[in-house]
Parts: C-alpha cells; sequence; structure tokens
C-alpha cells in the first residue's frame, strides 16, 4: 500500500523544488508536511501569519531552517492576501491553506483585482489509493461547489481530467455519479449526466472518455457493469467519479479513506495555481500527498 503515490513522490522528486505559500503558517501538520516535502526534494515554503506563533509551532517540529522563511501578518485575512499575492508575483508557485478556515482563503484567491481567477470554475479533485486497485481513483467535487449547476459540473470535469492526466493517466475515463443509469426528469442530475456524456460523444473533452448516468458499482466494478448490462468505455473501468453534489463527493472520498483504508491526496485547480487545501483532521502524510499533487501541476 501506498506504491501509487510513492511513484508520485518519486516523480516530483526528480523536478526539483518550488516555493509554497502557506496562509497561517503554524499548522503543524501543514509544517510536518512541508518538511517532509523539502526531505523530498520538491519543495519549500514561505510561512505567512504571526512570527510568534510560526516560531512556536517550529520549536516542536524538526524542520530544517532552510525549508521556511517567515513572512509576517496580523489576521487570517492579511495572511490569505499576502500569500495569494506571493503565488501572484511569482515567489511561490503553490497556494497552501494552514490553521484558518477555507472560505477566508478562497475569498482572497477570487479577488477581482489581487486574486488567482482564471474565469474557470474552483473545483477540489481528490485522488484515493484503494486497497485492491492498481489505479488511482479521482473524485469530484467534494470540497468546494455545494450543489453544481450544469455548466460548473463541466468545469469540474474539466478540471479532474487535468489533475488525472497530472498523476500520469493519459486518457482518464470519467463517470458521471448517479443512482441510476437511465436519465429521468424527476432526477436533474441524470439529465445534466446525460448531457455531459453527450458533449463527450461529440469531441467536449478530448483524449478522455465521459459518461453517465451510472451508479457507483456500475462505474467501478465490471461484474456490476456486465450484470446491468451496461457497456462502453468507462463502465466497470472509470478512473474519476464526478459527484453531483458535495456531500455525494465528500462522502465517497472519505469512505475510502476510513472505510476501505484508501490513502488520499487533494488538490483545488481551476486558479491560475494549484491550491492545496484539506480538511484539519487530514494527517501530515494526506497534505505530503496534496502537496506532491499540486507539484505535479506546476
Amino acid at each position: 500500500m501506498g506504491r501509487l503515490f510513492d511513484a508520485v513522490l518519486e516523480k516530483v522528486s526528480s523536478l526539483g523544488p518550488v516555493t509554497v505559500a502557506v496562509a497561517e503558517g503554524h499548522d503543524p501538520a501543514a509544517l510536518e508536511a512541508i518538511a517532509q516535502a523539502f526531505a523530498h526534494g520538491f519543495a519549500r515554503a514561505e510561512l505567512v501569519g504571526s512570527r510568534a506563533k510560526i516560531e512556536e509551532a517550529l520549536s516542536s517540529l524538526s524542520v530544517p531552517a532552510e525549508a521556511v522563511s517567515i513572512v509576517e501578518s496580523k489576521s487570517p485575512e492579511e495572511s490569505a492576501a499576502k500569500a495569494v499575492e506571493l503565488v501572484r508575483t511569482g515567489r511561490a508557485s503553490i497556494l497552501m491553506k494552514g490553521k484558518m478556515h477555507t472560505s477566508v482563503l478562497l475569498r482572497a484567491v477570487l479577488d477581482k483585482e489581487k486574486g488567482l481567477r482564471t474565469g474557470k470554475v474552483l473545483s477540489h479533485t481528490a485522488a484515493l489509493e484503494v486497497p485492491g486497485f492498481d489505479r488511482f481513483i479521482f473524485v469530484a467535487d467534494g470540497g468546494v461547489n455545494i450543489a453544481p449547476d450544469l455548466e460548473r459540473k463541466i468545469g469540474i470535469v474539466e478540471n479532474a481530467i487535468e489533475v488525472a492526466r497530472a498523476l500520469g493517466v493519459s486518457q482518464p475515463r470519467v463517470a458521471m455519479l448517479c443512482a441510476v443509469e437511465v436519465p429521468t426528469a424527476e432526477y436533474p442530475a441524470t439529465l445534466d449526466a446525460a448531457i455531459i456524456a453527450k458533449m463527450a460523444d461529440r469531441g467536449a473533452f478530448p483524449g478522455a472518455f465521459v459518461d453517465g448516468p451510472l451508479a457507483l458499482d456500475v462505474a467501478i466494478s465490471p461484474e456490476a457493469a456486465a450484470i446491468k448490462k451496461v457497456d462502453g468505455p468507462v463502465a466497470g473501468k472509470a478512473d474519476v467519479l464526478i459527484a453531483p453534489d458535495i456531500t455525494t463527493g465528500n462522502s465517497v472520498a472519505k469512505s475510502m479513506q476510513y472505510f476501505a483504508g484508501a490513502l488520499m491526496g487533494g488538490v483545488i485547480t481551476g486558479a491560475t495555481h494549484p491550491i492545496v487545501v484539506i480538511s484539519r483532521a487530514d494527517t501530515a502524510r494526506v497534505k505530503l500527498h496534496s502537496l506532491a499533487m499540486a507539484r505535479c501541476l506546476v
């Protein structure tokens, strides 16, 4: 277990180091991840926040002095703005959330004048290394878009394909998750899924296969797909699972973690640079995996 993420870490270690701007950089798990990323040779950090808090956090950890530097700020809002500025001006290549609320960081990212907007949808893509599977299973979006409409779902698909490709999946197979395989007006998510699948048939997502609506079992199990007589390039072979809403995406990803013992990393894309925003309950290892994913996208 760990073979897939180990390969990602090996890849990014050969790419050389980039700088990570950490907003409110006194989070111990984030600091441990930065120390590990530095040891792997692919990242160092600008820690933005209270110097006193950051130095106190560093004092209890084994973080090499050359792995970090401190940028003073007086509030979470100022930390977010300064971290975003470091990325926007090219001093850093990855933005990372420290000990602060995600909404504060994303507000700075989406600032019309000083943020990291591109016009694309911002969305979170999780990569999960699940016991018994020989490939990553990607899940989107369990972290940003609460109830995405059709336009946002298209953006989520595009972002997830980008992340999957960055992690070595040359032709991602994308399943639009629903509870059933037949589109029906009483279940609007199935109509969105069918529209996006038809868009894929017409070339909207070059180099990727997209199909739906598909239930989870049909998306990932060849046996279930055969029993239900659902065929095509995605059924039973999906790499990417696109959830109809944030509750589904979050629950599917966390179920893999907590029930199946999957290893996870995640990254937000759609901004000018990758953003690492993880649950406060996530370990330094998850954050290390997420930093490695972000490094693949730089």
